[in-house]
């Protein structure tokens, strides 16, 4: 397991500034910023939903209503389109918030395929953060009631002081980021060495440390809905919750869950959208040092740049197809209308088949290619890279190649996945039969 002392004890430090600390700290130059000179991630303007919305409320297009302890919260997931099921609530101290966040008052998030909300209680705001197709992650406070009412103001700085991916993977790309490991009974991470970035591949028993966790799930195991300290402390303690009201008063949240599917759903799409991020950064940055150090012409690679879209992407077309993704020993079932939600939002084909069906008996989804291929970030890819991924998804789905890593395809899922895009997003598989982008030796 990956040791990340560092990374947790600079948020532990940043979580100890005030607000006031917060907005006087300096803006730092970050890793990426001279990295790649292509992508302007300070200075770009965004296009992600939440900087559109963040534009209307200045032009006064759209206003936002107050309601209830959660103040702006209902609103704003109302005109993000955020379905108030994804509830996840999480009670470790690991946010700038850290001084409001204990178990009795866990921090609330909420998203969609695009857009990830927070709110801690006793906030003044609420933090937010999107995918922007060109930028990757962009962060985002709503600050409260001003002159002018509340206004999104776009944040940097601080919040990529963690949310930047330099110190664990290099490459320097923006992240989202899900935790976990063990916490004391104030919500106090119990063990740095124990924490961990989690994954869609990280096994079940590993994950939602310092969550809590409500659905159903067999005999399987997790960390979820244990403080140590507070009662049992074992594994077995937080298993198979379906009513939060025996740990915590749910009153003052839009939901009465942390539903186990959302949790399971986010982290599968946190980790796509973390190696498209990477592979546009890299990919891109390269072709332009192919074009204006090695004088090769628009859509010609260097052999290093083949590599690394070679390599680079392997690892999206794997985390696409759910390769190392644990096989659930029982079926898991939520506590709220997610999955349902989640399922409305599918493109389908003639046959009512889509990519975000969800499974739940033996794995997460019914036809193991992510829905995320119909994203905007996907689509946003330079056209070399996604010309690899879509030649390798069409090479697998045809049973040509892939090895045992795609042997969890059956014949019905590849027959399935080849239908869905067919009828859904047919560029895919009319860009793979293009041949793959020339190299100049």
């Amino acid at each position: 397991m990956r040791s990340v002392r560092p990374l947790a004890a600079l948020a532990a430090l940043l979580a100890a500034l005030t607000p006031a600390d917060s907005a006087a700290a300096p803006t730092p130059q970050l890793p990426y910023d001279t990295e790649y000179p292509t992508i302007p991630y300070m200075t770009g303007e965004t296009s992600d939903p939440v900087a559109d919305l963040a534009r209307r409320l200045e032009s006064g297009q759209v206003t936002l209503s107050r309601e209830g302890p959660s103040a702006y919260l209902a609103a704003i997931l109302r005109e993000l389109g955020i379905p108030v099921s994804s509830q996840m609530l999480v009670f470790s101290k690991t946010s700038l918030l850290a001084r409001l966040i204990w178990p009795e008052t866990p921090r609330a998030i909420y998203f969609n395929d695009r857009v990830y909300v927070a709110w801690t209680p006793g906030a003044d705001g609420l933090e937010i953060s999107a995918q922007d197709p060109e930028l990757g992650p962009v962060f985002y406070n709503l600050e409260p009631d001003g002159e002018d009412g509340p206004r999104i103001r776009r944040q940097t700085g601080l919040c990529l002081q963690c949310h930047d991916s330099f110190s664990l993977t290099g490459g320097g790309v923006p992240r989202h980021i899900m935790g976990s490991g063990p916490t004391d009974e104030n919500g106090q991470l119990a063990s740095h060495e124990l924490w961990q970035v989690t994954t869609d591949s990280t096994p079940i028993r590993e994950r939602w440390g310092g969550w809590y966790v409500t659905g159903t799930h067999g005999e399987q195991l997790h960390m979820g809905n244990v403080a140590l300290g507070r009662g049992a402390d074992s594994l077995t303690a937080g298993g198979n919750l379906t009513d939060l009201a025996e740990l915590i008063d749910v009153t003052s949240y839009l939901g009465a869950h942390s539903d186990i599917v959302a949790l399971m759903v986010i982290e599968h799409q946190t980790t796509v959208q973390n190696l498209i991020t990477l592979l546009g950064y890299r990919v891109r940055t390269r072709l332009h040092i192919d074009q204006q150090e090695g004088g090769l012409p628009p859509g010609e690679m260097s052999p290093r740049t083949t590599r690394l879209v070679e390599g680079l992407g392997e690892s999206l077309v794997r985390a696409l197809f759910f390769v190392g993704t644990p096989r659930f020993e029982d079926p898991i079932e939520g506590t709220s209308t997610f999955a349902a939600d989640f399922m409305a939002g599918g493109r389908r084909d003639a046959r009512g088949r889509s990519l975000r069906d969800l499974d739940l008996q033996t794995r997460l989804f019914r036809h193991p290619l992510s829905y995320l291929i119909h994203s905007p970030e996907y689509d946003a890819l330079p056209v070399q890279a996604r010309a690899y991924v879509n030649a390798r998804i069409l090479s697998i789905l045809r049973g040509e190649e892939g090895g045992s890593d795609f042997a969890h395809l059956s014949a019905d899922d590849r027959e399935a996945i080849l239908s869905i895009l067919r009828e859904t997003k047919p560029g895919i598989l009319t860009d793979a039969l293009m041949q793959f982008s020339p190299v100049r030796q």
